[in-house]
């Protein structure tokens, strides 16, 4: 759709673009084919779309061959979604309604594998990533457009880790961004730079494997580390700097500076 198509159908449906759920409409081809190319496509799969808006993602995962169940906080787009993408008895689309942050997706997703592939609305970037990776059941994939920052936080681009990117990296075989989207690509344009984020999960038995304990647990710890992220690590721990240097840390080390290893390998002392 482009912006005049957006406005004249948002004029149907009773009002302008939500600007309390970020709503921002994708109008670039060229970032649709690139969160369509990552999407999985596997029989017995499902993706899990989270605000598909007025449906045009929707309709090119569907057209590549998806199941794709919906959950969609705005009312106004449910009856429009419903008869636009579920014509002829159309059972490879199901729309739910409701908030992504408060929904249970395990319940949403059932049985079946699933991938987390979706233009998010900025405010439940972080948490739907979490609940992508984290959940009892996590997604395979994870292709989503959020804002650029949070992207790059993601894959800590600038070598300083956060908690989004332990979350990430404890969670995944590989993450990237695939590509930088501008505001001009969304109608109304957001004011800040957006980018295509892929994810591949791992599963749970691997990471354990992989980290040698619960990442959970890990996370634990490094969620005390970045209580006060200009404090010393060790303050943060209250542990001695020389716990620090016995798992091969610098004793005035930040939480920022720690990679995943080394956490894994300092939880693995404190355990």
């Amino acid at each position: 759709m482009n912006p005049s198509e957006i406005k004249k159908v948002l004029s149907e449906l009773g009002g302008g673009a939500n600007k309390r759920l970020g709503q921002h409409f994708l109008i670039d081809q060229a970032a649709l084919g690139a969160i369509v190319e990552q999407a999985p496509v596997h029989p017995g799969a499902i993706v899990l779309e989270i605000g598909p808006g007025l449906g045009v993602l929707t309709k090119a995962l569907l057209a590549k061959g998806c199941d794709v169940v919906a959950i969609e906080r705005d009312g106004r787009f449910i009856e429009f979604l419903d008869s636009r993408l579920r014509g002829n008895d159309n059972d490879t689309f199901r729309i739910v309604r409701g908030d992504a942050a408060e929904l249970d997706w395990m319940t949403v997703v059932g049985d079946r594998e699933w991938s987390l592939v979706s233009n998010l609305p900025y405010s439940i970037s972080s948490l739907a990533l979490r609940m992508a990776l984290w959940s009892p059941r996590p997604a395979e994939k994870v292709v989503v457009l959020v804002q650029r920052e949070v992207a790059e936080r993601a894959i800590a681009k600038d070598g300083k880790h956060s908690l989004l990117s332990l979350m990430v990296a404890f969670a995944s075989s590989s993450s990237r961004i695939v590509r930088r989207v501008p505001p001009g690509a969304f109608f109304p344009p957001p004011k800040v730079e957006s980018a295509v984020l892929e994810i591949a999960s791992m599963p749970l038995p691997e990471r354990v494997e992989k980290w040698g304990m619960d990442p959970q647990r890990i996370m634990e710890i490094a969620k005390k580390g970045f209580a006060h992220p200009r404090k010393f690590l060790s303050s943060n721990l209250g542990i001695s700097q020389d716990v620090l240097v016995s798992v091969q840390i610098t004793p005035k080390a930040r939480a920022e500076n720690l990679s995943p290893e080394d956490w894994a390998r300092l939880a693995k002392q404190l355990k």
